[in-house]
Parts: structure tokens; C-alpha cells; sequence
């Protein structure tokens, strides 16, 4: 009977393996400075429709130019941003404004709301209705008042409503609640369509307004704005499922006190395959299409890689080798090599080389008890390092093991770490 559990034992431990054995890491990819989506069927005769994300620092400003010229402001920035948005729009000789989306009343959004009001023609303002008692969103209200112009908020329109700025291009409000639990919830979500290519503007919007969008509306786009500056707490795994952005932008802050974007997000949208691009590494960014293939351009290049995510075992066992992964993406594209420090004095080598966005693997086994922190970084073919990615591991006591079959599994375990995995020792 002991022969045949002992068997049988051994022969799942084997499919296990060779289960572990067929998984395959996955691979991301990075875009160097100018992109273009393949479409055989496209047409040039269509008018570019732009999109450009000004760098506000840790804000959102972002100016959308129809092929009609005509030009919708979504959000300012802070106040001290309100002349890098008014000379950005000089640049491009703007003087009416058709649409201004003040997405919700944080100073991030709207503290440049009242010079942006002085400087330009302002045909129209929407805004959640959200209440605020702060100074900048009373100076806001008092800037739309005084322009004269129809002012929209949630109880005039509805998620679901258009707001017209050009014959060729939709822009349909998906979300607007002045009743939300908090500001960056009540957020304006827009989604613009030009015959075959798609935005998504999402302002600060967390995980639970993710969760209406898929479940009422259409979120399958091309083009998203990441929100809330790239916070753990959106672009979740569930949204992103129904979203496949094909490109990502990040309004966000250069050393920002939030940690913005967290790595969370930063992992899953690589996860999802989507180009990233960030106004604090690439400053402003453009998304231009023609309707049926887009294009990306961007001030300058980062040359260093993201942090890098690392996942693995939190605890285990002395004496066991454990598996780990780490990943980031180098902004141009470039290979990457990982080195890895344990906690317990050793480092190893640099290791490489691997592609941009590839999942990376290392063993390890510890032979004292302790707490670790496990340090990755990774370094470009420049010798551009990135910031140290972290894991946190306890090692606690041996246990005793007298069963030659858990003896014998133990050994097993040992030659084969990947199963240590499989099995979540």
C-alpha cells in the first residue's frame, strides 16, 4: 500500500513539473520616439485629429484639436502651470476654447483655471458639480461666472450625452457624478472616437468608477489617459481586460511625495501590453491619428528603466532554494541587464541580456533564519541603472522532518525550485 502512495505521489509531482516546465514568461514591448500603429486599409485623406498631454507637473492638463481646429482644455494643472498652458496654446495660435472639462475641482486640475479664463474665448465649461469649499475652486467658479458662457454640470447633462466640438469627432460623457463619495470619483470621464481610433480621459477616477465604466459602457479604446497620475489604486486588471490600451499616458509629477505612478500600475499596464509614456520622464506628449493609425510623439527620451517589480515567496524555509522574477521596461527599447542583492551579503553578477519588458528569473536559498529584503536593479545597454525594485522575505526555523516521504518530497523540492511554486511552500 506505502509502494503504490509512494507512486502515485511521485507521478503527480512529475506532471507538476513538467506543467511548471511549459509556462512561459511574458514579454512586453517599448516604443522608441515615434510610433505607428500598421493598418493596411488606412486613409490619408482624413484630417489629423491631435491630442497633446502637457507636461503641468504632478497635474493633468491636456488641449484635444479637432480636425476642424477647433480646441477642447481638459484641466489646468496647478496655478503656477497656468502660464506653461497658456504659451503651449499660443504656440499654437488657440484663441477660442469651444469646450473646457474642468474633470474635478482639486488644484492639480482646475489652479489654473481662472489666468486660462483671462487669456482665451471660453464657448462653453463642464464641470461635476462636486462641492468644494477650497479658495481654487471658488476662484473657478467665479472665472466660468464672469466668462458668460454656458456652463454644464451634473445635473444638466448625463453619462451617456455628447458634447459637440466638431462634425467629425465624437466626444461622449461616460461619467460625471457630483454626488460621488469624493472629488477625484465625481471625475469627468470623456471618451473621443474618430472613425476608427479612440481616447479615454479619465481624470483621478479609482477602482470602483472602473467598475461601472466596464459594466455600462464601451471602454475598448486605443488611447488612455492613465488615472489619477498612475495610482495603485486604478488602472486595475479588470478594467484594463475590457480597455487594451494599445497606448498609455501618465500626467504625473518628476520625485512627486505620492510615489506616483506606483509600480502596481506601472506592472499591469506592461502586463497588458501597452506603451507607456510618463510628462515626467518624456515631458509633453502628442498622440496624433488620422482616424484608422496613430502616432506618437514626445519631447525627450529617459534613458534610465523603470523600478523594477519583483515578485516571489514572502517566507519559506531554511535551506530551500525559492524561485523569484523581476521586470521593467527601458523608455527606448533598449536590452536590460538585472543584478540582485539577497540581504544575506551575497550579490550577483549582472545579469543579461533581456528584452525590455521580459519577466526575468533567479534562485536563491537562504541558510540562516531572518527577515530579507531582496533589491533588484536593472541597467540598460548605456549603463543607465534604474531605481532599486524591493521584495521582503522571512526566513523562519527548519522544521523537523521524519517521514521518509516528506524527506524524499523535500529533496524533490530542492532540485526542482520551480515546484516550490507550483505548490506554495
Amino acid at each position: 500500500m506505502a509502494s503504490i502512495l509512494f507512486r502515485k505521489t511521485l507521478a503527480f509531482i512529475i506532471i507538476i513539473l513538467f506543467i511548471g516546465l511549459s509556462i512561459n514568461s511574458s514579454i512586453g514591448s517599448i516604443t522608441t520616439k515615434n510610433v505607428a500603429k500598421d493598418n493596411s486599409s488606412s486613409q490619408t485623406y482624413f484630417s489629423d485629429l491631435k491630442v497633446y498631454y502637457i507636461d503641468v507637473g504632478q497635474g493633468d492638463s491636456i488641449l484635444i484639436q479637432t480636425p476642424e481646429n477647433n480646441f477642447v482644455l481638459i484641466d489646468t494643472g496647478e496655478r503656477e502651470y497656468a502660464y506653461t498652458v497658456i504659451d503651449f496654446l499660443n504656440s499654437l495660435s488657440v484663441f477660442t476654447i469651444t469646450a473646457f472639462v474642468a474633470t474635478h475641482p482639486h488644484s492639480d486640475h482646475i489652479g489654473g483655471a481662472e489666468e486660462i479664463f483671462d487669456a482665451f474665448d471660453i464657448q462653453s465649461v463642464y464641470h461635476p458639480g462636486y462641492y468644494s469649499s477650497s479658495q481654487t475652486y471658488q476662484r473657478f467658479l467665479n472665472a466660468a461666472e464672469n466668462e458668460g458662457c454656458p456652463i454644464y454640470t451634473d445635473d444638466d447633462v448625463d453619462p451617456g450625452d455628447y458634447i459637440y466640438i466638431g462634425g467629425s469627432v465624437s466626444c461622449q460623457i461616460l461619467s460625471i457624478n457630483k454626488d460621488a463619495p469624493n472629488a477625484n470619483d465625481a471625475s469627468i470621464v470623456l471618451r473621443l472616437d474618430y472613425y476608427q481610433i479612440s481616447y479615454l480621459f479619465t481624470g483621478d477616477i479609482a477602482e470602483e468608477v472602473e467598475y461601472y465604466l466596464v459594466d455600462n459602457w464601451n471602454v475598448n479604446i486605443d488611447i488612455l489617459k492613465v488615472a489619477h497620475h498612475g495610482s495603485r489604486y486604478g488602472s486595475t486588471d479588470y478594467f484594463l481586460y475590457e480597455a487594451t490600451p494599445d497606448v498609455s499616458v501618465i500626467s504625473v509629477g518628476e520625485g512627486n511625495s505620492y510615489g506616483h505612478p506606483h509600480p502596481e500600475t506601472l506592472y499591469r499596464l506592461s502586463q497588458h501590453n501597452s506603451l507607456i509614456f510618463r510628462t515626467d520622464q518624456n515631458g509633453d506628449v502628442t498622440v496624433t491619428t488620422d482616424g484608422t493609425s496613430w502616432n506618437v510623439f514626445y519631447e525627450r527620451p529617459e534613458d534610465k528603466p523603470l523600478r523594477p517589480v519583483v515578485n516571489g515567496p514572502t517566507e519559506g524555509i531554511t535551506g530551500i532554494e525559492y524561485m523569484f522574477s523581476a521586470r521593467t521596461v527601458d523608455p527606448n527599447g533598449d536590452q536590460l541587464y538585472y543584478q540582485w542583492n539577497w540581504g544575506d551579503g551575497n550579490i550577483s553578477d549582472w545579469m543579461g541580456l533581456y528584452n525590455s519588458g521580459q519577466e526575468v528569473y533567479a534562485y536563491h536559498k537562504w541558510t540562516e533564519d531572518g527577515f530579507y529584503t531582496i533589491t533588484v536593479k536593472g541597467k540598460d545597454i548605456h549603463g543607465h541603472e534604474s531605481d532599486l525594485g524591493t521584495l521582503n522575505v522571512i526566513m523562519p526555523r527548519n522544521r523537523v522532518i521524519n517521514s521518509p516521504l516528506l524527506k524524499l518530497l523535500q529533496n524533490i523540492l530542492q532540485r526542482f525550485p520551480i515546484l516550490q511554486q507550483l505548490l506554495k511552500l
